[in-house]
């Protein structure tokens, strides 16, 4: 078995590879566009950074990085996330996904990354390499709790209409972001071309919200069968984001077959007759240590105690997930 990293030649039947195993040789043109989109419209991406194990041409296991930045407390920290972990069933149990793993690992340390980020069911496996979970807190809002209780309350003060991000309007966009989402700890850092590249590109549905024509609030949402997921909020008046919130959550309601509207609870809309649940898909492991505001974060551990004493005030927007 030879371990390394893959090579431009490779990269389709490394997208092959990666789609055949995610989707387990069903729906092989959706993990295809999937696997693609997340490569190409990638700004950062580095193909130095798929770390493959081959057994001869064949590619048996693969894990890459992703090199992102977030906020965090008001800075900016250095982020590698791991994706596309897929073994092929032939070749799991003899231990490839952990080779490559600390692969991935040393690479991160090699570059003097802060933090690591990844998205995963198999919470022992990845504990083993020093990755804890960090609960992340959801409302589930059903339409008719919404009817019986808050929609007589919304008072539109403006117009929701759907949106483009095209170069015209993906400044005003950004500049949205940074002032809503520099306030929490979590999202990811922002410029034009990932902006363009991957938000613009991920597949969702997105709303402005209008007051006397300019651009005053966003929403990403995308439908998974019956429900809606709330994939990322932004508004520029943030003693009043409350209210294109509730408008947008209306709008969608009235016009989409849904009968719910999943949304993370850090955007502080606390409805009566929500369900609030916990998700523990995220998980974290600090690389090198930093120092916070004159702490040093020296631990996976002290980085998931400073982030617990706020859980309202973490958020990994669902447009950035990998």
């Amino acid at each position: 078995m030879q371990f390394r990293t893959l090579k431009e030649s490779e990269l389709e039947k490394w997208f092959y590879h990666c789609a055949s195993v995610f989707g387990e040789n069903q729906n092989l043109d959706f993990w295809l566009d999937y696997f693609k989109r997340h490569y190409f419209n990638d700004p950062f991406r580095d193909i130095n950074s798929i770390f493959v194990a081959l057994d001869d041409s064949n590619i048996a296991s693969t894990v890459r990085l992703f090199y992102r930045k977030i906020y965090f407390h008001g800075k900016e920290i250095t982020v590698g996330g791991i994706g596309e972990v897929s073994t092929k069933h032939e070749y799991r149990g003899m231990g490839l996904a952990s080779k490559l793993l600390c692969m991935a690992v040393d690479t991160m340390r090699k570059k003097r990354l802060c933090i690591s980020i990844l998205f995963a069911s198999l919470h022992n496996f990845y504990g083993r390499f020093g990755y804890k979970v960090l609960p992340r807190e959801f409302c589930l809002l059903d339409k008719d709790t919404f009817q019986k209780y808050h929609e007589s309350k919304t008072t539109q003060t403006g117009e929701i209409k759907e949106i483009n991000l095209s170069d015209n309007n993906v400044e005003i966009i950004d500049e949205i972001y940074k002032l809503y989402s520099t306030n929490f700890n979590g999202p990811v850092v922002r410029n034009r071309e990932y902006w363009l590249g991957w938000v613009n590109l991920e597949p969702k549905t997105s709303l402005g919200y209008f007051v006397e024509g300019r651009l005053a609030a966003y929403l990403f949402y995308r439908k998974n069968g019956k429900e809606i997921i709330i994939l990322e909020y932004g508004c520029s008046d943030s003693s009043n984001k409350e209210i294109p919130l509730m408008e947008f959550i209306k709008f969608i309601i009235n016009n989409e077959n849904a009968e719910a509207i999943k949304y993370p609870k850090a955007i502080g809309l606390e409805l009566t007759g929500c369900t609030e649940f916990k998700d523990n898909s995220l998980m974290l492991n600090l690389i090198t240590p930093f120092k916070l505001e004159g702490l040093l974060v020296d631990s996976t551990e002290k980085l998931i105690s400073i982030l617990a004493r706020e859980p309202n005030k973490f958020v990994f927007w669902g447009t950035d997930n990998f």
